[in-house]
């Protein structure tokens, strides 16, 4: 083999696992913003579910009776 043949394909190498590790590291942000999102539309479902009991129930759990 030739001296160019060799370096093409340790630059074609070299390239390959650069667009590989890109690609993974993209990979990997897009998982974790989907992650984020995913657990902030939970907290807002909480958070709106319990507005709703509190305005459907508004006399429950505002009063503590305790006997001595």
């Amino acid at each position: 083999m030739e001296t160019s043949a060799i370096a093409g394909m340790v630059m074609g190498a070299q390239a390959a696992q650069l667009q590989q590790s890109v690609s993974l590291g993209v990979m990997k942000m897009s998982m974790d913003n989907t992650s984020d999102t995913g657990q902030a539309l939970l907290d807002m479902m909480k958070a709106s579910t319990q507005a709703m009991e509190r305005s459907i129930t508004p006399h429950l759990g505002v009063n503590l009776d305790v006997l001595a």
